[in-house]
């Protein structure tokens, strides 16, 4: 069987481009591309907080790509030189969230909240769309890196409550669309935003108080800690005690 014979062979297998079973794939691949978002915003949702790091690692990965394909574009480079640039920009950047704790923390809320912003302005394309128009959408771009740099520098100042209010509300928007979708029940588009909103407020809730017990047993061992060494220099008072009393009756 030649390259012809093997391309028509698979044309008729999947039916064409317009086929039945083409159709069928394609259904598969966004049925399976919805479960993914919806157990990533499920993870984001419920424990943003506790998978911090890796979080960022992955946002400092993407915005290290990206900077890396504007650094390609200005230089005007191709082919293997731009892909290294272009992977070393992204690992570096993954690496410096990922051991930086701060620097990940900042990287981890401004893009979480661009993303936030995108989905609530009605945009799946991210903030680049709303560069590509002007007047009042370009107010409204500039208002929402605004927003998010300032949350973002907040974050760094405030860790836990930030990144939980906005982990939870990112992975609850994102679950809440694609729950909807998968079920068919995405018709209104007010939908999203109920279901979003109560999986936010279900998973801020729940990471707040994972965080206030993990809080809690940090301070029950310093309390313990600080016991304990109470009670070695009690032991040692009264110890150096018995030997001045041993000493005065010599």
């Amino acid at each position: 069987m030649n390259m012809d014979e093997a391309m028509n062979f698979g044309k008729t297998i999947i039916g064409g481009a317009d086929g039945p079973t083409a159709v069928f794939l394609a259904g598969k691949i966004n049925t399976g591309l919805l479960v993914g978002m919806i157990l990533a915003g499920l993870l984001f949702c419920f424990f943003g907080l506790k998978l911090t790091r890796l979080l960022a690692a992955i946002y400092g990965f993407l915005i290290g790509a990206a900077a890396g394909v504007v650094i390609v574009s200005v230089a005007g480079t191709s082919g293997t030189v731009s892909v290294v640039i272009i992977l070393a920009c992204a690992l570096v950047l993954a690496a410096l969230s990922a051991f930086l704790y701060k620097v990940g923390v900042f990287f981890l809320v401004f893009s979480a909240v661009i993303s936030i912003a995108a989905s609530l302005l009605g945009t799946a394309y991210g903030m680049s769309v709303f560069f590509g128009a002007g007047g009042s959408t370009m107010i409204i771009a500039c208002a929402a890196l605004g927003v998010a740099l300032v949350l973002a520098i907040l974050a760094v100042i405030y860790v836990e409550p930030v990144i939980v209010i906005v982990t939870a509300l990112f992975g609850g928007l994102s679950a809440g669309s694609a729950i909807l979708a998968v079920s068919g029940l995405n018709t209104a588009s007010w939908m999203n935003y109920v279901l979003g909103g109560v999986l936010a407020v279900l998973g801020a809730g729940v990471q707040f108080m994972m965080h206030s017990r993990k809080v809690g047993r940090k301070e029950k061992i310093y309390s313990d800690g600080v016991k304990e060494k109470d009670s070695v220099e009690s032991e040692v008072e009264k110890a150096r005690a018995v030997l001045d009393e041993d000493d005065e009756e010599e």
